[in-house]
């Protein structure tokens, strides 16, 4: 009992506890400021999408030919056996984290709507 909920908190709050400084498990600590010693806004690596085979080769998808005896034809199967992700990929040039609090375009002081200007 009560385990669900714990769990959903700790999911909810992990991805901002870093920004906060804080841990996700410590909520009496008081945030020095918005973003910690040592914690970085920028993002230099992503998870890679695709996965190697045995041979090596690169791809997000691999098939294999399978002759079907039914229609005695030839099809294309997806193959899933031993495949192994690409890992973490870097990143050409840094870029904000997707977590980051901060406002960095404020668009109330536009004019948003033409029929407001005077021609």
């Amino acid at each position: 009992m009560g385990q669900t909920a714990s769990l959903t908190k700790k999911l909810v709050t992990q991805p901002f506890s870093w920004l906060r400084g804080q841990r996700h498990d410590d909520e009496s600590a008081s945030a020095a400021g918005l973003i910690p010693k040592g914690a970085t806004l920028y993002v230099f690596k992503r998870r890679g999408s695709m996965y190697f085979d045995e041979d090596g080769d690169l791809a997000h998808e691999f098939y294999c030919q399978v002759f079907d005896r039914n229609t005695n034809k030839v099809v294309m199967q997806k193959y899933s056996g031993d495949l192994k992700p690409q890992g973490d990929i870097d990143l050409p040039y840094p870029r904000l984290h997707g977590d980051l609090p901060v406002i960095l375009f404020d668009t109330t002081s536009l004019q948003m709507h033409a029929s407001n200007q005077t021609r």
